[in-house]
């Protein structure tokens, strides 16, 4: 319920003499600010007890007794008639027989004086004695409208900033759905905690936002929640689903809502294994900016009668509660195996109630969950999941075509930090026709272990390799998918866009077999650190050229870095424990970041060297110089001649440890 709702059911219930409330939150602050205007509109008095304060405001003058439960309700009938009582954690004093028989006295007291107490707290237990007497209220968390008003004052506090913060309505309502499912307190700490410094907004934003939500679901075993690692870009093809699913996106914009569009209810993807279901299912929620829970089907069974199905609706309950949020159902046939029998009374009967309390939950459901549900055969679901109106579309994902391959395995290639244009990935891709998603990507990982073994960077030999090595699913279950085909011909949308003339693009590119040269056979081969920079693996090519010299100068590394990247820029890096200890300027922001992870993972150590050293290359830093590193506060500026090794310093290692990035000036 939304909180207006709540406080109008807590005042019809005040003004009609109700005598005990059980409230239960965990946002005290908010509710006491809510109650207090409450009382304030009813024209009520309201007096506030905690067993640290006693009642406040007190009814004359100081009390110098210490506060007690039963104290607070002899007190009780000493204040004027039509007052309210916010009583604050009392539930540990209902277990004494003495201070529940003196609320039960105290009664009808309250219902002739007009009184009302409210028993307030995160803890909700009516004691038997009492469950005639009183109504429990669970008061609700934030909703959206109440999320609004915390955001501006959010937005109000970021705008002070030199260079605040833009945002549009529409990145607004984003940022205020991420945070739904917590407390006021949580989602202005975590706003804080995303925007503060932040000059332009990013899907990073987003994920750090959503990622505050993981523990309202780490309290049940039923649902797994997962960071927001991929997105759509990282799903190779399936234009078709990607087209479709930005649509639906929209559908959960201020506008959207303006103009009475329904909630897309979610969709069901059918297709062979390994072709990207389950990431489908990731990005979807990357793309929605929601939450991402799996629902463990099989989890839910219980042994005792009826356990089964509490846990149904315990979990879905729970859903709703973080709600905006994706729920994803992985292989959907085999968690709900047992539901289509051989026979008369074959179906087992607890899987078909759970089936029912589900369907039934996606039909009445009015918050924003969207459902995917991923499934690699129809033969165990029930039809009644499979009809219209439960799902927005069902979906076939088929084994990926020629350019889908293609963009597959640059995906991978680029995610290991290989530049795709060193391979002919037209090649690879006519030549893994029937291949998954999965098995390509195992085609580059076995690449690359293998070529590492063999002490050598991943070439397109390697990857020829690995491909006739891999014997693809389609081979080995084709009758399965021939079946899978047909079943979804006329029965499912189609992921990937299915004309004629892709087919005959596809039909020209597995012709065209001409490959690209990677390096001109006039041309001396490159050193090993140079092949690993020039393929992308700038962190290994640096590592394996400071191996390679042994002692390495700043200077030397930007040299060697600059074909394959920008290295020239107005940062530098100094000693973290000691900021004014600059050990060198002028370089890129990209290099600097590598060379601080690099330290920081002990895979390159800082080593005081020479200064003779930079006086024969004729390079320094304008800064006084420091002739070795210290513990103390260097109390300006000033520059420590060092140099690259790939081991540590025997005395000023942990000295040097730690280094950080910082703009300076030119070298």
């Amino acid at each position: 319920m939304k909180t207006e709702a709540v406080l109008d059911d807590i005042r019809a219930r005040i003004e009609s003499g109700y005598p005990l409330l059980f409230l239960k939150t965990a946002e005290e602050d908010r509710w006491e600010r809510e109650l207090a205007e409450l009382a304030l509109e009813s024209e009520r008095g309201l007096v506030t007890w905690t067993i640290t304060r006693g009642l406040q405001p007190p009814i004359s003058g100081e009390d110098h007794e210490p506060p007690s439960a039963s104290r607070l309700l002899t007190q009780i009938r000493d204040y004027p008639e039509e007052h309210l009582f916010l009583i604050k954690d009392f539930h540990p004093y209902l277990q004494d027989p003495l201070v529940l028989r003196q609320l039960r006295d105290l009664l009808p007291e309250l219902i002739a004086q007009r009184k009302t107490l409210l028993l307030f707290g995160p803890v909700l237990q009516v004691p038997l004695e009492l469950e005639k007497d009183s109504v429990r209220i669970e008061l609700p968390i934030p909703d959206y409208d109440d999320l609004r008003d915390e955001f501006d004052q959010v937005l109000a506090v970021l705008r002070q900033a030199a260079n605040p913060l833009q945002l549009s309505s529409d990145n607004e309502d984003r940022l205020i759905k991420a945070v739904m499912g917590l407390t006021a307190q949580e989602a202005r700490k975590a706003w804080m905690r995303a925007l503060r410094g932040r000059t332009e907004l990013n899907d990073d934003v987003f994920t750090a936002l959503i990622s505050e939500k993981r523990t309202l679901a780490s309290g049940s075993d039923l649902l797994e929640f997962y960071d927001l690692d991929e997105n759509v870009a990282d799903i190779g093809g399936l234009d078709q689903l990607k087209e479709w699913m930005s649509k639906r996106a929209e559908a959960y914009s201020p506008r959207a809502r303006e103009q009475g569009i329904p909630l897309p209810k979610g969709m069901l993807l059918l297709g062979v294994q390994g072709c990207g279901k389950s990431l489908t299912a990731r990005a979807t929620a990357r793309l929605l900016s929601f939450p991402l829970m799996r629902l463990d089907i099989a989890a839910l069974l219980g042994a005792q009668r009826g356990e089964s199905e509490k846990n149904m609706r315990s979990v879905l309950s729970l859903v709703e509660s973080i709600a905006p949020a994706v729920l994803w159902l992985d292989e959907i046939e085999k968690g709900f195996a047992g539901v289509e029998g051989d026979g008369v009374g074959a179906a087992d009967a607890t899987m078909l109630r759970l089936v029912g309390t589900f369907l039934t939950w996606m039909a009445e459901i009015q918050k924003p969950i969207f459902v995917v549900a991923t499934a690699n055969s129809v033969e165990n679901l029930p039809p009644e999941m499979l009809r219209r109106g439960r799902f927005d579309e069902l979906f076939f994902v088929d084994l990926p075509n020629f350019e889908e391959r293609k963009h597959i395995l640059g995906i991978h290639l680029k995610k290991r930090g290989w530049k795709t244009e060193q391979f002919d990935l037209s090649d690879l891709a006519r030549r893994t026709d029937g291949f998954s998603g999965a098995e390509l990507e195992q085609i580059v990982v076995t690449a690359l272990i293998e070529a590492f073994g063999n002490g050598q960077i991943l070439s397109q030999e390697e990857l020829e390799r690995a491909w006739r090595s891999t014997v693809p699913l389609s081979v080995t279950m084709e009758d399965k998918i021939f079946a899978l085909r047909n079943w979804a011909q006329d029965r499912c949308r189609r992921a990937t866009s299915d004309s004629r003339v892709t087919a005959m693009l596809e039909a020209e590119q597995r012709i065209e077999t001409t490959r690209i040269p990677v390096d001109d056979d006039d041309s001396a081969p490159l050193p090993p650190w140079a092949q690993l920079a020039a393929s992308g693996q700038l962190k290994a090519g640096i590592v394996e050229y400071v191996r390679k010299d042994g002692d390495v100068l700043f200077p030397g590394l930007v040299e060697a870095m600059s074909p394959y990247m920008e290295v020239a820029g107005d940062q530098g890096l100094a000693v973290r424990s000691n900021p004014n200890t600059v050990l060198w300027a002028g370089m890129s922001q990209p290099l600097c970041e590598l060379i601080c992870e690099l330290v920081s993972s002990k895979r390159l150590y800082i080593h005081p060297t020479d200064i003779e050293r930079y006086k024969q290359i004729q390079k320094g830093v304008r800064l006084p110089i420091l002739k070795e590193p210290t513990d103390e506060k260097v109390p300006r500026a000033s520059w420590l001649a060092a140099s690259l090794r790939t081991a540590p310093h025997p005395v000023h290692s942990a000295r040097l440890s730690r280094i950080g990035r910082m703009k300076l000036g030119g070298s």
